[in-house]
């Protein structure tokens, strides 16, 4: 018989029930009389002083007939000032299982320091560790036979580890905890569980406001070697029947940070002429020529700019990356998310066109790129709000969470012909601590588990594999006892439903919880990308030779809206929007101080364009007077890179006086660029006092002719009427 041994803690308290009523009635007073700040609470459990971490586990379930032993490996750390001696590493299994996905997930929630099982001391089934100095690690190894781990009900254990000191026999020191299922009949194809995995290749992506790519040795520790992004296509080929779903940002960002990081492009990009090859069909998986940066692309980078080098990690981890992605994705169904993974329940209430943009943007992304997908959605969160629901495309795979409905939840929901295929909330949670849910090892026994208790139910289980999962070290090991567990039927997505019928549901059986409405992308977010993206195509407007910036600015602007970016940064579009506002408020006009017409009925005056900029620009200028002032509109202007132009612009008035005109720079549209000059025009007074001038002189002397013909005439009556007298 095996010697084993519990955890020692204090006993537990009798008549739960009475004594919570207790607490509930004296907590206001408890709380009123407590020094204890309220935010206590939220502050971190503390830590064992021996971190322990279970990094491989040579099988994923047990049955009643498994013998041998299972083989146990992990690493624990020292996480005091002290030297820890005499450390032995004990594995430990629970004596009661759990039969329903509820108890799982409330054992997921449990302290870590909850008596959950017994310790096997027997001799050789423990592990001896080195005297661990502060901070020193070291990794160990368990063969556990299988006849030391009595359980017989089917079900699902508590199985891990605990580590122990010289000094604490009996309490442990460090923890490691899993899930364990197991299974009877394993054997019996006809009642195998049919799983379908869905691994998201997804990460947040973040510009500059120049247009490359932000945090650069996030990016190189994410897609070198050991990385997280670069063991998910490790891992990924080795799964059978997996199901990728690719955000295409995330390669187009990867395949900026392969050319070398560099900013966004403003030079000319339809100068060959030529026309674009025929790629013919598309294939299910991309090919490599198509995923890697082109060697005249990165020769030209290099060659306009000096890549740092923090740079020139990245581009090295990414160029590799890409080599590989093409391995990765052969073979497996593919389906492709909204450009950017955006926030669906926030485009779908606020703006419903730029979620038909992402979509567009993904088909254009993945054509270029020779992959064949299917158009999907698949939040991070598992909920859709009844907006989303209603733009969901048909013949989509849309992936929901089962928390999404209440009461039980279909295999496939259909909601006035919109279907939404249900995946299990469980499997996305990943397993207990005290360590991290979303390791290697707790994702995988936590799926597992969830399948071992759906077994018989008719119900396949559809798991998304949870964002932020840190893959394992070595795929093998992880992928081998799945594959070697003959009760899984690892399926695709479409194999899984197979002979399940849509469920038809109601609005009212849907939830959408107040938590995911206040994590929404804001409207303002939302606005700043729609800003930004009419930023880019006004640059392209006025670029003379470059066809492709407000795509690139389109792709920058749908990544402020991501899910990824509802806790992430603020500024990326709004710092975008300046930098291009910035340059094409370099496109300036001078005018003269003043301008004086030589008549009111029309004249010219001269403008001088001046381009700051390294590209050549074609504009125009357009001017807003007041009702008594007509400047008329140029015609479009080319101006080669750092170049001035002047010419003129005619003019003319409906009455006297000074009036402004203020002349603005504008694409071939019309649209203000943002630069101006403002010039105040009048009509000259020369000719308007000459001609009074002139006009009174007249007056004055044809009055003086006829004072002096009134005169003689009098002299000479009256010279006649003294003759005749």
């Amino acid at each position: 018989m095996p010697v084993r041994q519990h955890q020692a803690r204090p006993p537990r308290p009798r008549g739960r029930a009475a004594a919570a009523l207790v607490l509930a009635l004296l907590a206001p007073l408890l709380m009123w009389l407590s020094p204890t700040p309220a935010h206590a609470a939220d502050e971190p459990e503390e830590t064992d002083p021996l971190a322990v971490s279970i990094d491989q586990l040579d099988t994923v379930s047990l049955d009643g007939r498994t013998k041998g032993r299972i083989t146990v490996r992990g690493k624990v750390v020292n996480t005091t000032e002290d030297e820890w001696n005499g450390v032995r590493i004990y594995p430990f299994i629970g004596d009661t299982p759990m039969t329903t996905s509820k108890e799982l997930a409330e054992a997921a929630e449990m302290p870590a320091d909850a008596l959950v099982g017994e310790r096997i001391v027997t001799e050789g089934a423990y592990a001896a560790v080195p005297d661990l100095a502060p901070g020193e690690s070291y990794s160990w190894s368990l063969r556990v036979p299988r006849k030391l781990l009595h359980v017989t009900q089917p079900g699902v254990y508590w199985f891990g580890v605990h580590a122990l000191g010289a000094t604490t026999p009996t309490t442990a020191d460090g923890r490691a905890r899993t899930f364990l299922p197991l299974v009877k009949e394993p054997n019996k194809k006809a009642k195998a569980e049919k799983v379908s995995l869905v691994m998201p290749l997804r990460r947040s992506v973040v510009y500059n406001a120049d247009g490359s790519v932000n945090y650069l040795p996030g990016w190189t520790r994410d897609l070198s070697a050991g990385g997280r992004l670069f063991r998910m296509l490790e891992t990924g080929t080795e799964i059978p029947s997996l199901t990728w779903a690719i955000d295409p940002a995330l390669i187009d960002a990867v395949r900026n940070l392969a050319e070398g990081n560099p900013p966004r492009n403003l030079s000319p990009t339809d100068e060959s002429g030529e026309e674009p090859e025929e790629s013919g069909s598309q294939s299910a998986s991309p090919s490599a020529s198509a995923l890697l940066p082109s060697a005249s692309a990165s020769a030209d980078t290099a060659a306009e700019q000096s890549v740092d080098e923090e740079a020139k990690a990245a581009q090295k981890a990414a160029t590799v990356w890409l080599g590989r992605l093409e391995k990765a994705l052969a073979g497996h169904n593919l389906l492709a998310l909204p450009y950017a993974d955006p926030d669906l329940s926030a485009l779908a209430t606020n703006d419903p066109d730029l979620l038909a943009t992402a979509r567009e943007q993904t088909a254009q992304a993945l054509t270029e790129l020779g992959i064949k997908a299917t158009s999907a959605v698949a939040p991070p969160t598992g909920y859709l709000d009844r907006a989303a629901v209603n733009l969901l495309e048909p013949g989509a795979v849309n992936l929901v969470s089962d928390r999404m409905f209440r009461g039980t939840a279909p295999v496939v929901a259909d909601l006035d012909g919109h279907q939404m295929i249900v995946t299990s909330s469980g499997a996305a949670a990943g397993g207990p601590g005290p360590n991290d849910p979303v390791d290697a090892i707790s994702v995988r026994q936590r799926i597992v588990a969830e399948a071992a208790l759906s077994r018989g139910s008719g119900k396949p289980l559809v798991a998304v594999i949870p964002d932020g999962w840190h893959p394992p070290q070595s795929p093998a090991s992880f992928v081998t006892p799945w594959e070697n567990a003959p009760w899984i039927e690892s399926s695709t997505l479409s194999e899984a439903i197979a002979g399940h019928k849509p469920t038809s549901v109601t609005v009212d059986r849907l939830r959408y919880p107040r938590r995911e409405m206040k994590a929404e992308i804001s409207s303002d977010r939302i606005n700043a990308a729609n800003d930004l993206i009419g930023a880019g195509e006004l640059l392209q407007r006025v670029l003379t030779h470059n066809d492709e910036v407000a795509d690139d600015v389109l792709s920058e602007a749908l990544t402020t809206t991501s899910y990824s970016a509802r806790k992430g940064d603020t500024d990326s579009a709004a710092n975008a929007l300046d930098q291009i506002s910035s340059e094409l408020s370099s496109i300036t006009v001078s005018v003269p101080p003043k301008v004086i017409l030589s008549s009111m009925k029309g004249g010219e005056f001269q403008v001088t364009l001046s381009n700051e900029l390294d590209e050549p620009v074609t504009v125009r200028l357009d001017a807003i007077t007041d009702d008594s002032l007509r400047v008329a509109t140029s015609e479009p202007v080319q101006l080669d890179a750092n170049s001035k132009a002047s010419f003129n612009l005619a003019a003319s008035m409906h009455d006297t006086g000074t009036h402004t005109a203020l002349i603005v720079v504008t694409d071939t549209k019309g649209n203000p660029l943002g630069a101006h000059a403002s010039v105040p025009i009048r009509p000259s007074q020369v000719s308007g006092v000459i001609w009074w001038f002139v006009g009174t002189g007249c007056a004055l002397l044809f009055a003086a002719i006829a004072v002096r013909l009134t005169r003689r005439i009098m002299k000479a009556k009256k010279a006649r009427t003294s003759g005749e007298a």
